[in-house]
């Protein structure tokens, strides 16, 4: 079969110039003489006048072979009908784009033998040397064949050699990345090779199998991403290489294969040949240096869980937050690690911006590391009611009553395989383990009540072991206060005062909504006592209750729409 030296790109252009313009004869060993060429048209006329081969004639523009075709000869050229370049699973235009003139020069000399090959030549076992420097290979089993394209309209005379037409387009005569350029499909596969710097190791050597994911795969990854991190692009791509020429009939249920990045990939041919789960859409796509299947996912199980999570768009910012966290590298150590991952709209029920403030990288430590268990859990090992010690230290619970969930947070997607774990996603933040302070402190909606904390010097007190239960006034119930009233309580003068109104908002204990009773006085770490109405909605003091049972380390917090005020006098207020 094919010489395993290599010739250039310009090499082969230059060879194939040179043969094509001197006309060079080449049968087989014991042909010494050409035969008469026919008269009449030369090939690429001929080819033009017919109107099965029009996409061989554009394909011949394109790459400037027209001329060259026209010349002295002879020829025998194997032309692929039109039908041919449609199943190659490549479209015209990408055949045709100029930036690949020089794959497409490969492509078509590779269908060219030097001198007069009649199809009476056509013996079982003959090699026939073409002009891009490979080979072909003849069988005439159930009719002629070459390299497997079967002739289906033989011996059409020209004036400068032969013609015969086939059924398929011969791309043995690429390497992977040649093959790759002029398969609409694979595009963006192409551009990671070419950016990652591996498509000329890929072009020569050998051989090689490669699972190449369609365009359509790298819609479910952040590409972008992907293609910014060379090392991580490099990696990824090596796991879809596989050393040596494996067929889809070499595939076996359960085969592992190791890549050329180090790992292993599964087959499965369950329901259809998969790898890691990717199906094989397409098979044995034979190149000069292995052969190509395509898949329809990109296969990401070498990753460990942060470059996973940078390239998963519903996780990113999750990977911004371990990163601003520092913890990136402890998350691509060997672990197993099995990681809780919120999806990004997860975190629009906190304040992003203050969670990733420098001067909160030790809470948000806590917060992420509280989503991370030691070992790997898979969605088949929870166990209904069990509890799981994080790495922050805290536990989270499972709960499989309707559905997965951790700490009430609902797993949305389970089992992505990392190298040093699995990752599960699920649609809120857990932050159980943070004390109120901390927890008021990444909410949103609680800022000015923040503020007045600080102001206050109680965030020492509601950090402390507790429980307490907090009636959070919300920032609109701050705004609602009589003009300069919330500046008046900041003033430092005051301070006496605003730990009044504030502790008139703290219950000791943890109590849950199920647990408000109504018309209950409830005494307040002030002194004095609120009022529970739960007649329309729960209330305090006639404040609603507008969220419920929001869980931390040392308590509980319920957001209220006003400001309890009852416990000043008449000059206080």
């Amino acid at each position: 079969m094919r010489s395993t030296i290599f010739r250039s790109r310009p090499a082969r252009r230059l060879l194939a110039a040179a043969v094509l313009s001197l006309g060079l004869v080449a049968c087989d060993d014991d042909d010494t003489t050409a035969p008469t060429p026919a008269q009449g048209s030369d090939i690429a006329t001929l080819a033009s006048n017919t109107g099965d081969l029009s996409t061989l004639v554009a394909a011949l523009q394109a790459a400037g072979l027209v001329e060259a075709l026209q010349g002295d000869g002879p020829f025998t050229v194997f032309a692929p009908r039109d039908a041919a370049f449609t199943a190659l699973g490549a479209t015209l235009d990408a055949v045709l784009q100029s930036e690949n003139a020089d794959v497409l020069t490969d492509l078509l000399t590779y269908h060219v033998v030097p001198g007069r090959v009649t199809a009476a030549d056509l013996r079982e076992g003959l090699v026939l040397p073409t002009l891009e420097g490979g080979s072909l290979e003849v069988s005439p089993e159930g009719g002629a064949s070459v390299n497997g394209a079967n002739v289906v309209s033989a011996d059409i005379e020209a004036s400068n050699g032969v013609v015969h037409v086939i059924d398929a387009v011969m791309t043995q005569g690429l390497n992977n990345v040649q093959r790759a350029a002029i398969t609409a499909d694979v595009s963006t596969l192409l551009t990671a090779l070419e950016a990652a710097g591996i498509a000329h190791p890929l072009q020569g050597g050998g051989p090689f199998t490669i699972f190449a994911p369609v365009n359509s795969a790298f819609d479910a990854i952040d590409a972008g991403a992907l293609l910014a991190d060379a090392d991580l692009l490099s990696k990824t791509l090596n796991y879809h290489v596989v050393p040596g020429d494996i067929r889809a009939a070499d595939l076996n249920d359960g085969d592992v294969l190791v890549t050329l990045e180090g790992s292993r990939i599964r087959v499965s041919l369950d329901g259809g040949a998969k790898v890691n789960g990717a199906n094989i859409t397409a098979t044995d796509i034979v190149v000069d240096n292995g052969v190509i299947h395509l898949i329809d996912a990109v296969l990401v199980e070498a990753m460990d869980a942060v470059e996973r999570v940078t390239v998963t768009p519903s996780v990113s910012t999750l990977g911004a937050a371990l990163s601003s966290a520092g913890l990136l590298d402890a998350l691509s150590a060997s672990g197993p690690f099995t990681i809780f991952a919120p999806v990004n709209a997860a975190f629009d029920a906190v304040d992003v911006n203050a969670l990733l403030l420098p001067e909160n990288q030790m809470l948000l430590r806590d917060l992420l590391t509280y989503h991370v268990v030691p070992g790997t859990i898979r969605a088949g090992d929870l166990v209904d009611g069990a509890e799981l010690e994080t790495l922050e230290g805290n536990m989270v619970r499972v709960d499989l009553s309707s559905g997965a969930k951790i700490n009430g947070a609902s797993v949305v997607a389970t089992d992505i395989e990392i190298d040093n774990g699995v990752i599960h996603l699920i649609d809120g933040v857990l932050q159980e383990s943070l004390n109120i302070v901390e927890r008021a402190s990444i909410e949103a909606d609680v800022s000015t009540l923040v503020t007045a904390v600080g102001a206050a010097d109680l965030a020492g007190v509601l950090s402390g072991p507790g429980p307490f239960t907090v009636f959070a006034p919300v920032n609109s119930a701050f705004a609602a206060l009589a003009p300069g009233q919330v500046d008046a309580l900041l003033e430092p003068g005051n301070i006496g005062l605003l730990q009044d109104v504030l502790t008139y908002h703290v219950i000791p204990g943890d109590i849950r909504a199920a647990d408000l009773v109504d018309g209950a006085q409830v005494a307040t770490v002030e002194g004095n006592t609120v009022t529970i109405d739960l007649d329309g909605g729960p209330k305090v003091n006639g404040a609603n209750v507008v969220a419920t049972d929001i869980v931390t380390e040392n308590g509980v917090i319920h957001l209220i729409d006003g400001v309890l005020l009852e416990s000043l006098n008449i000059v206080e207020r």
